[in-house]
């Protein structure tokens, strides 16, 4: 190697592993998604993204999929579409948010990570079907942490109180207030749903 060389021979093999990475594999068609649109209309999306709440919509069989859109911004400026986490629907008599039902109970945790009276039995994005093992009513609101056990960090839940059921169950509807914790609740809803649903999302 030249003396006046820019790189060393260690930096040269570095970037040179990285470029043979499967993570940059550019060929990779399923990595990427290229919109081709009129100059008029990707104006138009991109504007109605930036302003208002835009959703890519997909429907398989008794499932609905709603994939919220919005405008992110890389290190080098440039503006892309990125695609979030989606929120599940099942027809029935009517469209709900798909629930997805435990197979054991899990408790919500306080701040302290200590197991309380409520457990999860059923959840959507929009709301939980809770078990409350104490005495007496169930709380009109909560503010706990759900840990599903391999989620990377336990997910924050705000319920309020919607309705009471048998056995000492107990309805609540989700708070929209904190939107990246329930970004989170919607992928761990989605990595349940591919677990239940395989045939919905083969390759």
């Amino acid at each position: 190697m030249q003396a006046d060389a820019l790189l060393t021979q260690d930096e040269l093999d570095f970037i040179q592993n990285m470029q043979h990475s499967p993570q940059f594999d550019v060929a990779d068609a399923t990595a990427s998604l290229l919109l081709n649109s009129d100059s008029k209309l990707k104006n138009l999306l991109t504007r109605l993204i930036a302003h208002e709440q835009v959703t890519l919509q997909a429907q398989f069989e008794n499932h609905q999929m709603s994939f919220p859109l919005q405008l992110v911004e890389d290190e080098f400026h440039a503006t892309h579409l990125q695609v979030g986490a989606p929120s599940i629907y099942e027809d029935g008599p009517m469209v709900r948010p798909w629930r997805l039902t435990l197979d054991t109970p899990i408790a919500l945790e306080d701040d302290m990570g200590l197991s309380t009276d409520l457990w999860v039995r059923e959840m959507s994005f929009k709301g939980v079907l809770l078990e409350v093992r104490q005495p007496g009513e169930p709380p009109a609101r909560f503010s706990l942490w759900f840990n599903p056990g391999n989620a990377e960090a336990p997910i924050a839940l705000e319920g309020t109180l919607q309705r009471r059921a048998a056995d000492g169950l107990a309805a609540y509807r989700l708070s929209q207030r904190h939107p990246a914790e329930i970004e989170r609740l919607r992928e761990y809803i989605l990595q349940q749903h591919r677990r239940a649903h395989p045939e919905v999302h083969a390759a």
